[in-house]
């Protein structure tokens, strides 16, 4: 199964993260991509990056099977919507695949080959609505609902399905169509609120595009199509757990780090020990990452 990660680094250092201009963005992510593209490998599946020049120069020393440089600045995105990085990588795959966040870590191979044979048509992480994660989905959802309602490009119900969205720490895809159709529409909408003077620049309406543009449209786009998506947590299995997901995270053999936790230096110490104590062929990549940031 083809694995890709994605790095648009152009938000790193536009000032786009809460009024800090964290220039280290980069490197910060290095020990999580690597950590994550091992494990994927260990997994016997291969792995590339869709990266712009900025982010090669220092991802290359991870041991990706390819590296495609490319150009996210040119398509009119405001680059506080950051999820295009994501979405443009996408758009130019033309057979199946599966997009894993660069803060996702697969310890068992829960995916296997489901997509690749087309046994399903689409995988997400799992279904997130506010009984699955609790107030904050919708305090984030219901804030930032009124500037997406009037979208010009796009005619979406989007009270239809109500306060829902597909997690999309992993998002996949083995019908290319159904792909072109969600991609194509998340980048109108970009294009759209990133050209909208209306559209105030408050943190909550980022995030809450986050959750609109990528995650709610799919579940729309999924729902519309009859298209029941492979979770990696099944909602009914969820349920079934009185919403304690995190505990079938760890049976599992799953990890998606939570927000900036990442970005602690903590949790990239333990990041590092991993590759160390597990992966000790590639320590002379830490060795030479650590010299060059210097």
């Amino acid at each position: 199964m083809k694995y890709i990660h994605s790095m648009w680094s152009t938000p790193s250092i536009k000032n786009n993260y809460n009024n800090n201009n964290d220039v280290e963005y980069l490197n910060k992510n290095f020990y999580s991509y690597f950590l994550s593209v091992l494990l994927i490998k260990k997994l016997g599946h291969t792995i590339e990056l869709f990266c712009d020049e900025r982010t090669f120069e220092i991802y290359s020393l991870i041991p990706y099977d390819k590296i495609h440089i490319i150009d996210f600045d040119s398509d009119g995105i405001n680059s506080k919507f950051w999820i295009w990085g994501k979405i443009k990588a996408q758009m130019l795959m033309t057979e199946p695949y599966i997009h894993i966040d660069g803060d996702v870590f697969l310890f068992r191979d829960i995916i296997g080959d489901r997509i690749e044979t087309g046994e399903y048509s689409a995988v997400v992480q799992q279904v997130e609505n506010k009984q699955v994660i609790g107030d904050n989905f919708a305090t984030i959802y219901l804030h930032s609902r009124n500037p997406f309602i009037d979208l010009k490009s796009r005619k979406i119900d989007w009270d239809k399905y109500g306060l829902v969205a597909y997690n999309c720490g992993v998002v996949g895809f083995h019908d290319m169509k159904l792909k072109n159709e969600y991609v194509n529409c998340v980048k109108d909408i970009l294009v759209e609120k990133s050209n909208d003077e209306n559209f105030v620049e408050v943190t909550h309406k980022y995030t809450g595009m986050f959750l609109i543009a990528e995650q709610s449209l799919l579940y729309y786009i999924l729902s519309e199509n009859n298209i029941k998506p492979f979770e990696i947590f099944p909602y009914d299995e969820i349920v079934k757990r009185n919403f304690n997901w995190n505990s079938m995270a760890a049976e599992m053999g799953y990890c998606h780090m939570w927000s900036y936790t990442k970005y602690k230096e903590s949790a990239i110490k333990k990041m590092k020990y991993k590759i160390i104590n597990y992966f000790p062929e590639y320590n002379h990549i830490i060795e030479k990452f650590e010299n060059e940031i210097k």
